[in-house]
């Protein structure tokens, strides 16, 4: 009896806890607990990070013009260091200063923008300021190379937009011609890196379209940060147009591109510091800007999670749908009766399906587990130690993963690509478990582990991707503990399975 009041009391505890701090936010700071239909925001975070020398430092980040509405939603994130936006010219840059530094260092600057992007992502070019193409200035054999190109190159176009997909097709062609090849050995030696994009838009500004380089930033919530995009904006006569020198042949959606620099004017440049570097990092914010203030500035402990940097934001959007997962185990292992490999190679399983399609997520772990069960039977014939044989299983999935990439890939089914979504490591051990169970309980018992491992892996796939409960576990991560709360009180339930029940209904028919 006593213990039964302690659980109740340890759950009645954390429900109020999680409640109440959840009703304080929607009450007192006015954050939905539904989440609204207005269109979401994008965050975009740069992040500045150099080895400072111990000298007085000073970083300028370039920016892109924004509107006085867009202004408001800009913030700077930098301690022990001075920020001063600056505005040469209609050139704006973000510019941070300190005395003296010493080591690694990180600045952030975050920007809010609508879903829908923003006017710089595809900009009208002003009545009596149409652009003029620049002249190369190339001379002699590059200058004779480079006009053969733009030749050929007019010849089988006829406008700005098939000129374009023909200058880089020809230049990142494989087996280019002997002017391609003397233009490419003379940009890798004067630019480096991005050496074609520059070339490619010396050959348009040759051929009569204005060209310039664009650094943009993709519009795509994804795990990590990426590096600024390089892009060729060109003017088609009546509009500046964004593409992507990688992808030629393809139209660029505004919407899901933000031009963060244009103009070929350096991105980053920092004094008293070196192996300086930008990266950004995109998510969406489902809550307006004033909200996300309140509860950002509040005293709640809870709420500390959106002070953090944009990058370590995301990894936890992930990190709070584990617990759900669990829960979902708990459910239909101790109250449904599916058996599973395990408890966390199902949720596992789920967070992978999060990043690519269910059907063809679970195509391919059912051809790897098959696969690397086959040649786990060829293992066991060696009589090796667990620890080597399970290591060996390791190495045997990753080329699994890898052969399975490549054939994907050649076929032409891009899905496959994603198969390195899922851990390795739980692959391995469920191959490991599940031959083990084989040789101890019959292929029977094996086959219903992993097939009950699916089941639950697809309902997990389900309860996590929904918009509503990703919202919850993100902007209310206190209900985590009515969460544990209930998963207190089902780890104290002895009574029948939901199959129990199914299995014994002949007793009752008997009696």
């Amino acid at each position: 009896m006593a213990s039964r009041i302690k659980l109740l009391a340890i759950v009645l505890l954390l429900t109020l806890v999680g409640g109440g701090v959840a009703a304080y936010k929607h009450v007192q700071l006015g954050i939905p607990l539904v989440v609204g239909r207005k269109p979401a925001e994008w965050l975009v975070e740069a992040k500045v990070s150099f080895f400072a020398t111990g000298d007085p430092v000073t970083a300028k980040l370039s920016l892109p013009p924004l509107s006085a509405e867009a202004m408001k939603a800009v913030e700077s994130r930098s301690i022990g260091y001075s920020f001063t936006p600056e505005n040469d010219l209609g050139q704006f840059a973000a510019v941070w200063s300190s005395d003296e530094k010493e080591g690694p260092q990180a600045l952030y600057y975050r920007l809010r923008i609508p879903e829908s992007g923003l006017d710089t992502g595809m900009p009208l070019a002003q009545a009596g300021e149409l652009p003029v193409a620049e002249d190369p200035g190339l001379a002699n054999a590059l200058r004779e190379a480079a006009e053969s190109v733009v030749r050929r190159a007019k010849e089988l176009s006829s406008s700005p937009d098939t000129l374009f997909v023909g200058v880089f097709r020809e230049i990142t062609a494989i087996e280019g011609s002997q002017e391609i090849q003397l233009l490419k050995r003379h940009y890798e030696e004067e630019y480096g890196e991005r050496a074609l994009v520059r070339l490619g838009i010396d050959l348009l500004n040759l051929a009569g379209v204005p060209a310039r380089i664009a650094y943009g930033v993709r519009l795509e919530e994804v795990r990590g940060a990426q590096d600024p995009t390089w892009f060729v904006e060109y003017f088609d006569e009546v509009y500046w147009k964004i593409r992507d020198p990688d992808d030629a042949t393809s139209t660029l959606n505004p919407r899901r591109v933000f031009i963060w620099n244009r103009g070929g004017d350096p991105l980053l440049e920092v004094s008293g510091g070196e192996n300086s570097q930008v990266v950004f990092t995109v998510m969406r914010d489902l809550i307006p800007l004033e909200r996300l203030t309140d509860l950002r500035d509040s005293g709640l402990l809870v709420s500390t999670i959106f002070g953090l940097p944009a990058s370590e934001r995301q990894v936890f959007s992930f990190v709070v749908l584990i617990p759900l997962g669990a829960f979902v185990v708990v459910v239909l292992r101790n109250l449904v009766g599916i058996p599973t490999l395990g408890t966390f190679m199902p949720v596992l399983i789920a967070l992978a399906l999060l990043e690519t399609e269910p059907w063809p997520g679970l195509i391919m772990f059912v051809v790897i587990i098959a696969c690397g069960l086959y040649f786990r039977f060829l293992l066991s014939r060696l009589n090796l130690l667990v620890v080597p044989r399970v290591a060996a299983c390791v190495v045997i999935v990753t080329l699994l993963m890898m052969v399975l990439s490549v054939v994907s890939w050649h076929l032409g089914m891009r899905d496959g690509l994603k198969i390195t979504l899922f851990p390795m490591i739980i692959l391995a051990w469920t191959i490991e478990r599940m031959s083990l169970i084989w040789e101890e309980e019959g292929k029977r018992n094996a086959m219903l582990q992993v097939a009950g491992s699916l089941v639950v892996a697809v309902v997990a796939y389900f309860v996590m991707s929904q918009k509503q409960v990703r919202y919850l576990a993100f902007y209310f991560p206190e209900l985590l503990l009515v969460l544990l709360a209930g998963i207190i009180l089902l780890g104290r339930y002895t009574g029948y399975r939901f199959s129990e029940l199914i299995r014994f209904k002949n007793f009752e028919s008997v009696s």
